[in-house]
């Protein structure tokens, strides 16, 4: 199977298997069930009607609210991070995998400056953990687009019923800050199309946290000494990398669409300096 389609497939299954309760289309309830305490490795929001797990990002917040340290959390980010360093963003989160399907809508396509792409360690840094820290209030949930997405737009198009009462959990018409967050979400929208996931490149926290292990990890890149600049792999690229100088670096998401041209190999796990090289062959 071509790594594309291998990598649509994965991506389109992680968004089915992360809110895939499929009662909640039969009942109108919200999934309750205890797995919803159950992190996965990207943006996937607790809210969400059908949502089967939560959100890390939504989950830190929380911690970060009632002022306590999320081992579990801090673990689990830490082994994904340090075995795959941004991959998940590449290969299972939904939100990305929605950003790539409206870019392939044919118009005019812009890059994203760089210089704006640093904007995601402030939201890590200020909306998700001190904000919330001193408040006590989820502060990036308020206007995370994949939040809005998967979450508000079913809320009010729908309103689930409380599994305990039975009534619409909806009391009241949408507000100011409903639309307000609403219109931010079309702005989002609308950037998909001319840019490609411009919200994983400037202001994904969850990506800003696995960036640190990108490194590291397990999982890695190089350029073979055969490479003759034909600069495939900057094409096909999702995160607009210049590949050859910007391998490993903390915008790589570990697609692996740069492999296609055969001169970006993945690096066998605990390779040494001078050890072969294993080409990734999709």
């Amino acid at each position: 199977m071509r790594l594309s389609r291998l990598r649509t497939l994965l991506q389109a299954s992680s968004a089915v298997f992360s809110n895939g309760y499929a009662g909640s289309l039969v009942t109108r309830y919200v999934n309750t069930n205890q797995l919803k305490g159950v992190c996965v490795p990207y943006l996937n929001c607790y809210a969400c009607p059908s949502s089967l797990y939560s959100c890390p990002i939504g989950t830190l917040q929380h911690f970060m609210a009632i002022r306590t340290v999320p081992v579990m959390l801090l673990g689990m980010l830490g082994l994904v991070g340090l075995t795959t360093g941004r991959m998940a963003c590449g290969w299972a989160c939904p939100f990305g995998f929605f950003q790539e399907l409206l870019h392939r809508i044919p118009t005019r396509k812009y890059s994203v400056p760089k210089a704006v792409r640093h904007l995601k360690w402030f939201v890590l840094a200020f909306l998700v953990l001190l904000a919330p820290m001193i408040t006590g209030d989820t502060w990036f949930c308020k206007i995370c687009p994949a939040g809005s997405l998967l979450a508000g737009l079913p809320w009010v198009a729908w309103n689930p019923a409380n599994p305990v009462t039975g009534s619409p959990v909806l009391q009241v018409q949408p507000d100011f800050q409903f639309l307000a967050v609403m219109a931010l979400l079309m702005a989002f929208l609308i950037w998909f199309v001319f840019s490609k996931r411009p919200f994983c490149k400037t202001l994904c926290p969850l990506g800003a946290i696995l960036a640190l292990f990108n490194g590291v990890s397990m999982v890695r890149l190089e350029v073979a000494s055969s490479c003759d600049s034909c600069a495939t792999c900057n094409s096909v690229c999702p995160m607009d990398l210049d590949v050859t100088k910007e391998l490993n670096s903390v915008e790589c998401i570990r697609c692996l669409e740069c492999t296609k041209c055969g001169h970006v190999r993945i690096v066998p796990p605990f390779k040494d300096k001078v050890g072969s090289h294993v080409e990734a062959d999709f």
